[in-house]
Protein backbone atom coordinates (compact mmCIF):
# COMPACT_ATOMS: atom_id res chain seq x y z
CA UNK A 1 0.00 0.00 0.00
CA UNK A 2 3.02 2.48 1.06
CA UNK A 3 4.51 1.25 -2.53
CA UNK A 4 1.03 2.51 -4.46
CA UNK A 5 0.68 6.02 -2.65
CA UNK A 6 4.45 6.40 -3.08
CA UNK A 7 4.63 5.76 -6.88
CA UNK A 8 1.19 8.08 -7.16
CA UNK A 9 3.34 10.76 -4.95
CA UNK A 10 6.08 10.48 -7.39
CA UNK A 11 3.92 10.70 -10.11
CA UNK A 12 1.22 12.99 -9.64
CA UNK A 13 1.95 15.30 -12.33
CA UNK A 14 2.95 12.07 -15.02
CA UNK A 15 -0.57 10.71 -14.34
CA UNK A 16 -2.85 13.24 -15.69
CA UNK A 17 -0.69 13.49 -18.28
CA UNK A 18 -1.13 10.47 -19.31
CA UNK A 19 -4.74 9.97 -18.64
CA UNK A 20 -4.77 13.05 -21.56
CA UNK A 21 -2.63 11.63 -23.96
CA UNK A 22 -4.58 8.66 -24.13
CA UNK A 23 -8.01 10.18 -24.07
CA UNK A 24 -6.90 12.61 -26.98
CA UNK A 25 -5.86 9.17 -28.41
CA UNK A 26 -8.87 7.74 -28.49
CA UNK A 27 -10.47 10.68 -29.70
CA UNK A 28 -8.11 11.16 -32.82
CA UNK A 29 -8.91 7.22 -33.35
CA UNK A 30 -12.60 7.88 -33.70
CA UNK A 31 -12.06 11.10 -36.03
CA UNK A 32 -9.76 9.07 -38.16
CA UNK A 33 -11.83 6.25 -38.74
CA UNK A 34 -15.17 8.01 -39.03
CA UNK A 35 -13.16 9.92 -41.63
CA UNK A 36 -13.32 6.89 -43.96
CA UNK A 37 -17.17 6.22 -43.45
CA UNK A 38 -19.21 7.69 -46.06
CA UNK A 39 -20.95 11.04 -44.37
CA UNK A 40 -22.63 12.52 -47.75
CA UNK A 41 -24.70 10.39 -50.45
CA UNK A 42 -26.22 11.46 -53.53
CA UNK A 43 -28.74 10.00 -55.64
CA UNK A 44 -29.02 11.36 -59.17
CA UNK A 45 -31.88 10.00 -61.16
CA UNK A 46 -33.40 10.84 -64.85
CA UNK A 47 -36.64 12.19 -65.94
CA UNK A 48 -39.36 10.03 -65.43
CA UNK A 49 -40.70 8.92 -68.82
CA UNK A 50 -44.56 7.88 -68.82
CA UNK A 51 -45.15 5.12 -71.29
CA UNK A 52 -48.68 4.54 -70.96
CA UNK A 53 -51.43 6.05 -69.20
CA UNK A 54 -54.90 3.60 -69.19
CA UNK A 55 -58.65 3.73 -67.24
CA UNK A 56 -59.04 0.34 -65.41
CA UNK A 57 -62.61 0.01 -65.21
CA UNK A 58 -61.80 -2.72 -62.36
CA UNK A 59 -63.35 -2.87 -59.07
CA UNK A 60 -61.05 -4.57 -55.92
CA UNK A 61 -62.69 -5.97 -53.86
CA UNK A 62 -60.29 -8.19 -51.81
CA UNK A 63 -56.20 -7.58 -51.02
CA UNK A 64 -54.69 -10.90 -49.82
CA UNK A 65 -51.06 -9.95 -48.33
CA UNK A 66 -48.73 -13.04 -48.32
CA UNK A 67 -45.25 -14.11 -47.80
CA UNK A 68 -42.93 -16.72 -48.19
CA UNK A 69 -39.70 -17.52 -45.87
CA UNK A 70 -38.28 -19.77 -48.00
CA UNK A 71 -37.18 -19.40 -51.71
CA UNK A 72 -34.16 -21.08 -52.14
CA UNK A 73 -32.42 -20.46 -55.84
CA UNK A 74 -29.70 -22.59 -56.82
CA UNK A 75 -27.28 -22.25 -59.89
CA UNK A 76 -24.77 -24.96 -61.47
CA UNK A 77 -22.13 -23.74 -63.20
CA UNK A 78 -18.60 -24.30 -63.99
CA UNK A 79 -16.60 -27.49 -64.65
CA UNK A 80 -17.65 -30.42 -62.46
CA UNK A 81 -19.95 -27.79 -60.82
CA UNK A 82 -17.42 -25.92 -58.88
CA UNK A 83 -19.33 -22.56 -59.85
CA UNK A 84 -22.14 -23.34 -57.73
CA UNK A 85 -23.67 -21.36 -55.69
CA UNK A 86 -27.39 -20.72 -53.89
CA UNK A 87 -29.10 -18.18 -51.73
CA UNK A 88 -32.91 -18.07 -50.05
CA UNK A 89 -35.42 -15.51 -49.94
CA UNK A 90 -37.87 -14.07 -47.57
CA UNK A 91 -40.56 -12.69 -50.24
CA UNK A 92 -43.80 -10.39 -49.26
CA UNK A 93 -46.13 -9.60 -51.09
CA UNK A 94 -49.82 -8.39 -52.27
CA UNK A 95 -52.78 -9.92 -53.96
CA UNK A 96 -55.53 -8.49 -55.48
CA UNK A 97 -59.00 -9.97 -56.83
CA UNK A 98 -62.31 -8.01 -57.85
CA UNK A 99 -64.99 -7.33 -60.91
CA UNK A 100 -64.01 -6.46 -64.42
CA UNK A 101 -66.64 -3.65 -64.98
CA UNK A 102 -65.29 -3.71 -68.65
CA UNK A 103 -67.10 -6.80 -69.32
CA UNK A 104 -70.28 -5.10 -68.12
CA UNK A 105 -73.38 -4.68 -70.81
CA UNK A 106 -76.68 -4.04 -71.35
CA UNK A 107 -78.39 -7.17 -70.21
CA UNK A 108 -76.22 -7.14 -66.99
CA UNK A 109 -78.87 -5.36 -65.33
CA UNK A 110 -82.55 -7.42 -65.19
CA UNK A 111 -85.51 -5.68 -63.64
CA UNK A 112 -88.64 -8.59 -63.01
CA UNK A 113 -90.86 -8.48 -59.90
CA UNK A 114 -90.25 -5.28 -58.08
CA UNK A 115 -86.43 -6.16 -57.58
CA UNK A 116 -83.14 -5.92 -59.77
CA UNK A 117 -80.55 -8.63 -60.37
CA UNK A 118 -77.15 -7.48 -61.22
CA UNK A 119 -75.51 -10.21 -63.75
CA UNK A 120 -71.52 -9.93 -63.48
CA UNK A 121 -68.35 -11.24 -65.18
CA UNK A 122 -66.36 -13.80 -62.38
CA UNK A 123 -63.86 -12.52 -60.66
CA UNK A 124 -60.56 -11.95 -61.73
CA UNK A 125 -57.20 -11.70 -59.80
CA UNK A 126 -56.54 -8.15 -61.21
CA UNK A 127 -52.95 -7.48 -59.83
CA UNK A 128 -49.66 -8.98 -58.16
CA UNK A 129 -47.04 -7.79 -56.85
CA UNK A 130 -43.57 -8.07 -54.39
CA UNK A 131 -43.67 -5.21 -51.68
CA UNK A 132 -40.22 -6.74 -50.08
CA UNK A 133 -37.95 -9.52 -51.53
CA UNK A 134 -34.88 -10.00 -48.83
CA UNK A 135 -31.76 -12.23 -49.96
CA UNK A 136 -29.83 -14.88 -46.91
CA UNK A 137 -27.98 -18.07 -46.11
CA UNK A 138 -25.30 -17.13 -49.02
CA UNK A 139 -23.30 -20.09 -49.93
CA UNK A 140 -19.78 -20.57 -50.83
CA UNK A 141 -18.58 -20.41 -54.25
CA UNK A 142 -15.06 -20.88 -56.09
CA UNK A 143 -16.49 -18.53 -58.97
CA UNK A 144 -17.93 -15.46 -59.24
CA UNK A 145 -21.66 -15.50 -58.23
CA UNK A 146 -24.78 -13.21 -59.79
CA UNK A 147 -26.60 -12.47 -56.42
CA UNK A 148 -28.95 -9.89 -58.24
CA UNK A 149 -29.89 -12.48 -60.62
CA UNK A 150 -30.15 -15.18 -58.09
CA UNK A 151 -32.69 -12.48 -56.50
CA UNK A 152 -34.77 -12.24 -59.59
CA UNK A 153 -35.46 -15.20 -60.40
CA UNK A 154 -36.64 -15.89 -56.59
CA UNK A 155 -38.82 -13.02 -56.66
CA UNK A 156 -40.76 -14.11 -60.46
CA UNK A 157 -41.15 -17.24 -59.13
CA UNK A 158 -42.67 -15.82 -55.77
CA UNK A 159 -44.71 -13.97 -57.60
CA UNK A 160 -46.23 -16.47 -60.15
CA UNK A 161 -46.52 -18.86 -56.90
CA UNK A 162 -48.65 -16.38 -54.64
CA UNK A 163 -51.43 -15.91 -57.56
CA UNK A 164 -52.04 -19.41 -57.97
CA UNK A 165 -52.25 -20.20 -54.05
CA UNK A 166 -54.40 -17.47 -53.26
CA UNK A 167 -56.75 -18.74 -55.75
CA UNK A 168 -56.55 -22.28 -54.58
CA UNK A 169 -57.39 -20.61 -51.40
CA UNK A 170 -60.41 -18.87 -52.85
CA UNK A 171 -59.67 -15.55 -53.17
CA UNK A 172 -62.30 -15.47 -56.17
CA UNK A 173 -64.77 -16.76 -54.22
CA UNK A 174 -64.08 -13.93 -51.41
CA UNK A 175 -64.25 -11.57 -54.16
CA UNK A 176 -67.57 -13.11 -55.34
CA UNK A 177 -69.39 -12.71 -51.62
CA UNK A 178 -67.59 -9.27 -51.01
CA UNK A 179 -68.61 -7.77 -54.13
CA UNK A 180 -72.44 -8.49 -53.95
CA UNK A 181 -72.57 -7.62 -50.38
CA UNK A 182 -71.36 -4.31 -51.35
CA UNK A 183 -72.97 -3.54 -54.83
CA UNK A 184 -75.91 -5.20 -53.84
CA UNK A 185 -76.28 -2.80 -50.91
CA UNK A 186 -75.17 0.02 -52.84
CA UNK A 187 -78.23 -0.59 -55.49
CA UNK A 188 -80.71 -1.39 -53.24
CA UNK A 189 -79.80 1.90 -51.07
CA UNK A 190 -79.95 3.93 -54.31
CA UNK A 191 -83.48 2.61 -56.03
CA UNK A 192 -84.87 1.80 -52.41
CA UNK A 193 -85.95 -2.19 -54.57
CA UNK A 194 -84.54 -5.95 -53.52
CA UNK A 195 -81.26 -6.57 -55.33
CA UNK A 196 -79.74 -9.97 -56.18
CA UNK A 197 -76.42 -10.56 -57.32
CA UNK A 198 -75.86 -13.53 -59.62
CA UNK A 199 -72.38 -14.70 -61.55
CA UNK A 200 -71.49 -15.75 -64.80
CA UNK A 201 -70.18 -19.14 -64.83
CA UNK A 202 -66.29 -19.10 -65.52
CA UNK A 203 -65.08 -20.77 -68.95
CA UNK A 204 -61.98 -21.72 -69.84
CA UNK A 205 -59.05 -21.62 -67.54
CA UNK A 206 -58.50 -18.32 -65.23
CA UNK A 207 -56.42 -15.48 -66.99
CA UNK A 208 -54.08 -13.40 -65.05
CA UNK A 209 -53.14 -10.08 -65.65
CA UNK A 210 -49.33 -9.03 -66.77
CA UNK A 211 -48.27 -8.22 -62.96
CA UNK A 212 -48.58 -11.69 -62.06
CA UNK A 213 -47.19 -13.08 -64.84
CA UNK A 214 -44.12 -10.94 -65.60
CA UNK A 215 -41.32 -11.66 -67.89
CA UNK A 216 -38.02 -14.12 -67.34
CA UNK A 217 -34.62 -12.16 -66.20
CA UNK A 218 -33.20 -10.82 -69.39
CA UNK A 219 -31.08 -14.26 -70.17
CA UNK A 220 -33.04 -17.09 -68.51
CA UNK A 221 -36.46 -18.78 -69.64
CA UNK A 222 -37.99 -22.13 -68.21
CA UNK A 223 -38.14 -25.71 -70.10
CA UNK A 224 -41.64 -27.68 -70.02
CA UNK A 225 -40.82 -28.95 -66.47
CA UNK A 226 -40.74 -25.41 -65.38
CA UNK A 227 -36.83 -25.29 -64.81
CA UNK A 228 -34.57 -22.40 -65.60
CA UNK A 229 -32.33 -22.31 -68.04
CA UNK A 230 -29.87 -19.56 -69.99
CA UNK A 231 -31.04 -18.93 -73.25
Amino acid sequence: MKTIVGFIGRNIILIPLLIIVFALGARLNELWLSSFAPNRVVVQTSRTIINNLQGIGQLVTVKAEVAKTDVWVSIDQGFLNAGHYSANHIAIGTIESGIDFDQLGEDSVRFENDAYTLILPPPIITSCRIEHIAQNQHSFTLLAADWDMIRQLAQHDAIVQFAHEMIEKGILKMSEEETASRIGSFVSTLTGKPVNVVYKEQTGEIDLPPSCQPDPPSGWDKDENGAWYRV
